[in-house]
């Protein structure tokens, strides 16, 4: 691997997509459970249905300290095909490519009879698919990523962020990436992380288009959701899991290295543009020692608390039934704004129970 960098030096460059269409809003926040991850391209997350109305608009930080993700909305057609105290969703299915809805309450190992999965036609347009975010008024944003092959998914499509509509559930392109090189033999990977941040109404996303073993290429962008304007916030940095948390001393974009296993994080603004210097806050090579190149692929909030699922990563495909997974967690230090370890890790299994 290229040698890990400790810092980054941050550069800001505005790019313009196209504006979006006219959005109903939606109005119930919602919970949210992370089902083990299987592989690097996929996802899953068991939803229940909340009695609060979430704000249609952002706002400032609240400096309140925790994750920034709880204005996340029920997509509005989940509620019309009445899954909407029962839903789940994944892009990790072994016997279905793209994304699929579910029964949340039935476990992932039942037979699928009693799963009720359930797929719209468009939601395999974009082949297999790797994170998603939902967001305040149900959209739900993922992105293409190869599971076993690079044509698993159609050219031009691995720096794409598409999204499902609330209300037609139709999946289309919303913005591409600028700039972005195709995937190769070297790196058949573009897109891999995407979080949310409620109080500015943006996405980070994170690809590592153009990079290779030796060379590190990668960045960090911010996409306003309401004009998909794009910004690129940190240049040079493969990363793979991004979260974004509110901590004592302010807002903090925090990133799962995709060539360590470090997770770093930057200093967010007001308006949620990174600032400052990039920082090293975990290293976790003595903690996870049962695979080789284990790397971030998913960072949780639950409150004051940070959860890891880390994963083998080395720019090569792997087939899901290859995957492993170890998950950490840590708890927040506000004094010190810092992570400490929890006594021990969390044992994997089907589904781990957090809420952010």
């Amino acid at each position: 691997m290229g040698k890990r960098r400790q810092t980054a030096t941050l550069r800001r460059r505005r790019m313009t997509a196209s504006a979006p269409p006219n959005a109903t809003r939606g109005f119930l926040l919602l919970a949210v459970g992370v089902i083990v991850l299987l592989a690097v391209a996929g996802a899953g997350w068991w939803m229940t249905r909340r009695a609060e109305q979430a704000s249609q608009a952002p706002t400032q930080s609240s400096g309140v300290i925790g994750g920034v993700t709880g204005c996340r909305s029920i997509p509005r057609f989940a509620t019309r095909l009445g899954y909407a105290d029962r839903l789940g969703i994944s892009t990790s299915e072994r016997t279905y490519k793209g994304l699929v809805i579910f029964d949340g309450r039935v476990p992932v190992t039942a037979d699928p009879a009693q799963r009720d999965i359930h797929q719209e036609p468009s939601w395999d347009d974009a082949g297999t698919l790797g994170p998603f975010v939902i967001d305040r008024d149900g959209h739900i944003y993922t992105a293409a990523v190869p599971r076993t092959a690079v044509s698993d998914n159609p050219p031009g499509s691995l720096n794409v962020i598409y999204r499902i509509d609330s209300d037609t559930a139709e999946l289309q392109p919303f913005v591409t990436l600028p700039g972005a090189p195709a995937g190769s033999s070297d790196n058949p990977f573009g897109i891999l992380g995407m979080t949310y941040d409620c109080d500015t109404h943006a996405l980070y996303v994170s690809t590592v288009a153009g990079s290779t073993r030796q060379s590190e290429e990668g960045r960090i962008v911010r996409i306003d959701l309401a004009s998909r304007e794009i910004s690129d916030e940190v240049i040079g940095i493969d990363a793979i899991g991004l979260a974004v948390f509110q901590g004592r001393t302010g807002k903090r974009l925090y990133v799962g290295l995709a060539r360590s296993a470090d997770v770093g994080s930057v200093e967010l603004d007001a308006a949620g543009h990174a600032t400052g210097e990039f920082r090293i806050d975990l290293t976790l090579d003595e903690q996870v020692t049962m695979f080789a190149d284990p790397r971030v692929r998913r960072i949780s909030f639950d409150q004051t608390n940070m959860t890891l699922f880390i994963v083998p990563f080395t720019f090569n495909l792997r087939a899901v039934s290859e995957q492993q997974q170890v998950t950490l967690r840590y708890g927040y230090d506000a004094e010190r704004d810092s992570w400490v370890p929890f006594p021990a890790s969390i044992p994997t299994s089907d589904r781990a129970h957090l809420h952010g």
